[in-house]
């Protein structure tokens, strides 16, 4: 089989597993669990614990993304979230701190990252007042574990009550520019992991959302539910902790959300608690009413998952601005409130879903998934890695990268014209949604079978692990002819100019999503002046960042328009642009 690894460090360097388990347990011993205000309201001692309450009541829980980027800012957020929902009648039961990727970095280098618009928490004191501002369990998934600082904000989360903590996905997708530290971050996440597993008879749960991962770039949910095997082997078997799954970002058909979390209750071996399914951003627009029809949508097929087959998974409640900026704390409350009718609404119709063809098609995913697991886990050995050793089996995962882990040992049946060589066992949203929305748009577009970009080398990545823009702009560019080179997710600026240098492109076009579009175009643009760089820059998606202070990003097109970016995010609209500032026509 010929695997293409992309190492960033010798593995067989890694310290063998008594090291680090010594380690581990030195670490544990002086670390104690604290006590939020919501453990003290619900006479419990982790969320875990919580959560088995709640699944035998048959209560739906709720979750809420929170975060702005002043501790003041967050809060004051908290404290009018919960009062308002409780006020109305209404309720949340967590909430996820959004942490700023500066959180997700060693003290010593927070200095080399731009602040984007997440949280950053200064100190100790600031940690600990998490769990300790009104009765709402406190998540922590953004930049904690998975990330350069993996050990310590595990250790610092516990202190502080958090007993939920990931995002392990971020391993595989979340870059730091600059910070060219790949085996210490293995090793920090395994301590991490460990250290948790430790603690698991307290009530601790790995999360790991897939859709920040590996998980959105996968084709086959077959391949897909395979690969959320691995992440448990990995925590549960080789290190000994206990896990939970998040999906949903990416889940747009509302059976599918139903069956997905069947298909991830029958490969939970110890029956852990779900953290939350998230809500699906796929078809959030600039169309306020139709956001709201989305988010009924799919927290009614998540309610009816909950009560037909309970998880523990929360539901979220997601603001319709979601799609544009970072949601106000007026938009986070109508999002509950908009959830409460859905939930309401869901008992009515559990009772008519056909819950063995729901049984039917997880089993299928699964049965599959367990093809894929095995199959990819005898790959790894036959590459000498050691399946035991869990840091060389996350550096070989992330060194291999999905497309080859989907082509050499994906589950679907083999077709030379299908992508990746392989026809889905059941597509993914992600790839539904590419497909449908790339015809409509290829076929308002004039002239593309005659190849206006043939020749010319095109570079698009992305800032953060948001891919979806990039995919439909990279198809687009290919019917137009282009020669594409996909430099993926979280891309450093850096990487961007010697590609641009090494494989004398023409145009790079730029997604962003995550509220660092000027602050990563400035930087692009001095790399560029740097090294006599002068190509056109297309960037699209979320064109807007924190300025002069403020909590809330703010649309920053006309400075990057300044800088000479072509700022139109329209897709419709690239082919003729390029071909126009190419002089191709």
């Amino acid at each position: 089989m010929d695997l293409k690894f992309k190492w960033k460090f010798n593995i067989k360097d890694l310290p063998d597993m008594g090291t680090l388990n010594q380690d581990v347990y030195n670490i544990a011993k002086d670390v104690t669990i604290g006590k939020t205000l919501f453990m003290e309201e619900h006479g419990v001692s982790s969320e875990k614990e919580y959560k088995e309450k709640m699944m035998k009541e048959k209560k739906i829980m709720k979750h809420s993304a929170i975060g702005w980027n002043s501790w003041q800012k967050q809060e004051e957020g908290i404290r009018r979230i919960y009062a308002e929902l409780n006020e109305s009648g209404s309720y949340i039961d967590r909430y996820g701190a959004c942490m700023d990727w500066v959180m997700g970095v060693p003290e010593e280098y927070k200095s080399k990252l731009q602040a984007g618009s997440g949280l950053i928490l200064k100190n100790e004191e600031e940690w600990a007042r998490l769990g300790q501002v009104e009765p709402i369990q406190p998540h922590l998934g953004d930049h904690m574990i998975g990330s350069l600082n993996s050990l310590n904000n595990t250790i610092l989360g516990l202190k502080a009550g958090v007993t939920t903590i990931g995002n392990i996905s971020h391993y595989y997708t979340y870059e730091y520019p600059g910070l060219d530290m790949e085996e210490y971050r293995t090793i920090d996440m395994v301590k991490a992991i460990g250290l948790m597993a430790k603690l698991r008879d307290k009530g601790t749960i790995i999360h790991s959302n897939l859709d920040d991962g590996f998980g959105a770039q996968f084709h086959d949910l077959a391949n897909l539910v395979g690969y959320a095997k691995l992440e448990r082997y990995i925590c549960e078997e080789l290190l000994g902790a206990r896990m939970s799954h998040c999906f949903g970002n990416l889940f747009n058909d509302p059976m599918v959300r139903i069956v997905f979390n069947s298909a991830m209750g029958k490969i939970n071996t110890y029956h852990t608690p779900g953290t939350m399914i998230y809500g699906n951003t796929i078809d959030f627009t600039y169309n306020m009413p139709k956001n709201y029809a989305a988010v009924t949508s799919y927290a009614m097929a998540d309610a009816i998952g909950q009560m037909i087959c309970p998880s523990g998974h929360a539901i979220t409640p997601i603001p319709v601005t979601e799609a544009i900026r970072i949601p106000a704390v007026d938009e986070i409350i109508d999002a509950h409130h908009t959830v409460d009718m859905a939930i309401e609404a869901a008992a009515y119709y559990k009772d008519y879903i056909d819950v063995q063809k729901i049984e039917a098609e997880a089993d299928i995913l699964v049965a599959c998934g367990n093809i894929f697991f095995e199959r990819v886990l005898n790959g790894l050995d036959d590459q000498n890695i050691d399946i035991t050793h869990p840091g060389e089996v996350l550096a070989a995962l992330k060194a291999i990268g999905v497309t080859q882990l989907e082509t050499c040992f994906g589950v679907g049946k083999k077709d030379s014209e299908a992508m990746r060589g392989r026809v889905p066992v059941r597509p993914t949203s992600i790839v539904q949604e590419i497909a449908k929305q790339q015809a409509k748009i290829m076929s308002g577009i004039s002239g593309l079978n005659k190849k206006p970009l043939s020749g010319v080398n095109v570079i698009v990545a992305s800032t953060d692990v948001h891919e979806f823009g990039k995919e439909i702009s990279k198809n687009v560019l290919v019917k137009a002819g282009a020669e594409v080179f996909d430099l993926g997710a979280t891309v450093a600026v850096e990487e961007l100019a010697d590609t641009i240098i090494e494989t004398e492109s023409k145009a790079v076009l730029i997604s962003t999503y995550n509220g660092i579009a000027y602050s990563f175009a400035s930087e692009m643009s001095r790399k560029f002046k740097e090294l006599n760089i002068n190509v056109p820059v297309v960037m699209g998606g979320r064109l807007n960042e924190p300025m002069d202070g403020s909590d809330l990003p703010v649309d920053v097109a006309d400075k990057l328009e300044a800088m000479g970016i072509n700022v139109d995010n329209d897709i419709d609209k690239i082919i003729s642009y390029l071909v126009g500032v190419l002089k191709l026509s």
